[in-house]
């Protein structure tokens, strides 16, 4: 018999064998969600902070990045009056990560030097994993620990 089709007991084991390996995978997807919102979280302000380390050379002015609270940040100038401006709306972090560990005043400047202030910033999720996000003076270069 050289028929061409799927029969209808062909297709419910298949249907059977993807409903178990759903139902298997389903669990384990609720655990990945913090440690993937954390590493966005650090990739986010990783990159918050090249683009003021960007912006500070090539508008050659001061900006920083400042964190407000324990859940949000915002990049900012420094005007020619030496006021702050806000350059972009603040970003808030995803649900369930906070800094846990502020860097000096709050905040990282960056000159248009190519260098910056020091220290770090931690952030921790539901589950107590942590990255923490360094900045070293001299060479304004951003370290992410554990690697992303």
């Amino acid at each position: 018999m050289n028929k061409k089709g799927v029969t209808l007991l062909e297709l419910v084991i298949v249907m059977v064998i993807i409903a178990i390996g759903a139902t298997l995978i389903a669990p384990n997807i609720g655990a990945w969600i913090p440690n993937y919102r954390l590493r966005s979280a650090a990739r986010d302000i990783v990159s918050a902070m090249r683009t003021a380390q960007m912006k500070a050379v090539s508008m050659n002015t001061d900006f920083r990045v400042r964190f407000p609270d324990a859940g949000s940040y915002i990049i900012e100038y420094k005007n020619s009056s030496g006021e702050w401006i806000p350059e972009g709306a603040q970003q808030n972090l995803p649900a369930g990560i906070q800094i846990s560990s502020f860097p000096p005043e709050s905040r990282f400047l960056f000159n248009p030097n190519s260098t910056a202030s020091t220290g770090s910033v931690t952030l921790k999720n539901t589950k107590n994993s942590t990255r923490t996000i360094s900045l070293a003076t001299s060479t304004g270069r951003i370290r992410v620990e554990p690697p992303l």
